[in-house]
């Protein structure tokens, strides 16, 4: 019996020997995958510039949508000495309720303007990202296919492809939704409004779940386009490939998108360091705000450049597999 426990003991030992030596590897490799892509990314600037087109023709659309729906909400905020009495407390719980209670004969109105805000953004979203990603995923791919599989690829482009698995993506927004309607008709279920700890554990549980499930099923859609571009496939057999490519290449994919989170993470620390020190520093205020919305805009397109070289590695160990057919 010690025998066979000695046994098995050194196969798990050599196992897990064994994969601390894949993940070891993945993670090098992802690091140079990382680097690579970073300076592909700066050796062609034209990446960068419709990288930026897109995500802020995205963002200035949804900005207009959002001052457009100010227009017709702003008159409700217009309150008399009356209501303006009733918010004069200092119990959060209570300012709250009193709050809720003045806008509570607005709810048609705030929820019709929300829907048609949300409409708006999920359609400017397809559309942008459409026409931008598909353009940068296409020349990141094309650029690491040799020169006859790039002149195959360009005749298999699907446009209709691509804007399917962008509208995917924002319906797959429903999913932390419904996570969060289901967290709270459970602590309604449950009664769980009279301990707020009880109700909190309730609504986060289910939403948290729901925005892991979602961050996964994102990924997935995110890779897909990917293929439509390697292999000319249609939407579904594009999801399937990425589901397939995930599970094969996990460690290494994820090691990829963690180099990329740290480098994000460290710009955000050290740009958010450098706006409070901007802020607290002396001077005319003016110059301060604009030195602060410099510093924003620096970290808006250091972000932006770090997703698209995190896409640009991603391309680099999709194409350097063999196709699946």
């Amino acid at each position: 019996m010690c025998g066979v426990g000695i046994f098995f003991l050194r196969r798990w030992e050599g196992k897990h020997r064994c994969a601390r030596r894949q993940t070891r590897y993945a993670f090098r490799m992802s690091a140079e995958a990382n680097r690579e892509a970073l300076r592909q990314v700066w050796r062609t600037p034209g990446l960068l510039a419709m990288e930026l087109l897109w995500r802020w023709s995205f963002g200035l659309g949804v900005l207009g949508l959002l001052l457009a729906a100010w227009t017709r909400l702003r008159p409700l905020f217009v309150l008399d000495e009356a209501e303006l009495r009733a918010l004069d407390t200092s119990n959060p719980v209570t300012l709250a309720s009193q709050i809720v209670a003045l806008f509570e004969p607005y709810a048609p109105l705030l929820l019709h303007i929300a829907l048609w805000v949300a409409i708006g953004a999920a359609l400017l979203w397809i559309v942008t990202a459409t026409v931008g990603r598909t353009v940068i995923t296409r020349a990141l791919v094309r650029n690491e296919m040799p020169t006859d599989m790039a002149n195959q690829a360009k005749a298999s482009s699907r446009w209709p492809a691509h804007a399917i698995l962008h509208a995917a993506r924002v319906l797959m927004l429903l999913i932390p939704a419904i996570g969060y309607l289901a967290g709270v008709l459970l602590a309604s279920l449950a009664g769980g409004t009279e301990n707020p700890i009880s109700a909190a554990i309730l609504v986060l549980t289910p939403f948290f779940t729901a925005c892991v499930l979602w961050s996964l099923v994102n990924w997935v859609l995110s890779l897909a386009p990917l293929f439509v571009e390697r292999e000319g496939l249609g939407a579904l057999d594009a999801i399937v490939a990425a589901l397939n490519f995930v599970q094969r290449r996990r460690t290494e994919l994820a090691s990829i998108a963690q180099w990329n989170g740290a480098l994000r993470t460290v710009v955000a620390v050290a740009l958010t360091v450098l706006g409070a020190a901007t802020l607290s520093a002396g001077g005319p205020l003016w110059l301060r705000v604009a030195l602060v919305a410099l510093e924003t805009l620096a970290y808006l397109v250091l972000s932006d450049w770090l997703l698209l070289a995190r896409l640009a590695a991603y391309a680099q160990v999709a194409v350097a597999e063999p196709p699946a057919r």
